[in-house]
Formats: structure tokens, C-alpha cells, sequence
């Protein structure tokens, strides 16, 4: 009977956490649909402002004009690095277009980022100690690509969300095979060895309590 209670205490206890877990899930999806809301605002503000900085150029075959934008790396010493620093110009740029709506520490995917690149010259300058290069890309920052880019964010967050679920969920099964482990030791070692039992299962429990959130972070 005394086992049974701590049974249901802890699957009472489980389900306690898994209910918090899933209402900061909704309200962190209510407060995301809210920002999106005011960041699409800002962003089309943002775009009017700027008209002065971007044209718009309709491509052969194409039926969509494209908002086209310069980025132009730093000076370096060879081409591979010359295209390397603008591709990080690029990233930079990339991160600063997609907030408020996508926060600045997520790094977008490498293969979205290439997709915005319509071309890339590398410009070759003689200078006194050698012939140094600059790389300029002329990169689509376009509507449709911001929305993918924002929809390759959502999906990221989703996937952390469900490895953080299946986290909590391991670590309750730790948390109920320890508790069950220890109470069918105590009852067929006649209490001689509760002390110990209870020791090794809290070792048990926290063992796998770090393990979890280092995979986890």
C-alpha cells in the first residue's frame, strides 16, 4: 500500500510538471505569434525607409521582382578568404534583417544563406606589398526568402522543444525506475539496507539528471 501511494505521488508529480512544461509552451507560442505580428510592421517600415539603399530588379524568366542588396567583404590577402569574410558579412546582415522577429543568436542555416547569393564577383587590386581582393556578393533579400529563413527558425525551435520534452520524459522514467527499483530492495532486503538503497538511487537519479541536461545545452 505505502508503495502504491509513492507510485501515484510520483506519477501525480509528473504529470504536474508536464502540464507546466506544455503551458509555458503555448504561452512562449502566443507571445511568438504576437511578436510576429509587430515585427512583419516594423520590418515593412524598416524596408520603406531603406528604399534609398536596395533596387529592385526583375530577371530574365522571372516574374517577381527581387530586392536586391550589396555586401561587400573586407580586403584580404587571397580569393577563398576574400569570398569567406563576405559570406560572413552576409551572415551578419542576415541576422540583423531577421530581428526582432528571429532572435540575433540563432546562425541561419549555411545552404539559406547561399541560396541568397545571386552572384559573387572578387575584384583583384594591385597594391604595393602584392595584389589584395574583395569580394562582393549580390544577394536576394527578398520577401519570400526572409519567410524561409523565419520558417527555418520555427522549425529549429520546434525541434529543441521536442528534445527538451523527450529529456523531461527521460528523466521522469529515471526519476519512477529508481523509486520502484528502491522500495522492491528495501521490502526483499527486510530494511536492512535502506540507508544505501536510498543513497544509490538519489546517485542514480542525479547521474542521470546531469547527463540529461548536458545533452540537452
Amino acid at each position: 500500500m505505502i508503495r502504491l501511494m509513492k507510485l501515484l505521488f510520483l506519477l501525480g508529480l509528473a504529470a504536474m510538471l508536464l502540464a507546466t512544461f506544455v503551458f509555458t509552451v503555448r504561452v512562449e507560442r502566443l507571445h511568438d505569434g504576437r511578436s510576429v505580428d509587430r515585427a512583419r510592421r516594423e520590418v515593412n517600415a524598416w524596408i520603406g525607409n531603406r528604399t534609398a539603399e536596395t533596387r529592385t530588379i526583375a530577371p530574365a524568366g522571372s516574374n517577381v521582382g527581387e530586392t536586391v542588396r550589396q555586401v561587400v567583404g573586407q580586403v584580404s590577402a587571397t580569393e577563398e578568404r576574400a569570398k569567406a569574410d563576405a559570406h560572413r558579412q552576409l551572415e551578419d546582415e542576415v541576422r540583423s534583417w531577421l530581428d526582432p522577429q528571429v532572435p540575433m543568436s540563432w546562425r541561419p542555416p549555411g545552404h539559406l544563406l547561399n541560396e541568397l547569393v545571386v552572384e559573387t564577383r572578387v575584384t583583384p587590386e594591385e597594391k604595393p606589398y602584392g595584389t589584395v581582393y574583395t569580394a562582393n556578393l549580390e544577394t536576394d533579400f527578398s520577401a519570400p526568402r526572409r519567410e524561409r529563413l523565419v520558417e527555418a527558425y520555427r522549425s529549429h525551435v520546434v525541434q529543441q522543444r521536442i528534445v527538451k520534452l523527450g529529456g523531461v520524459f527521460g528523466f521522469l522514467l529515471v526519476c519512477l525506475a529508481a523509486t520502484s527499483g528502491y522500495i522492491r530492495a528495501d521490502e526483499a532486503t527486510k530494511g536492512y539496507y535502506t540507508n544505501r538503497l536510498r543513497l544509490a538511487a538519489a546517485a542514480a537519479v542525479g547521474a542521470s539528471g546531469v547527463l540529461i541536461y548536458q545533452m540537452l545545452t
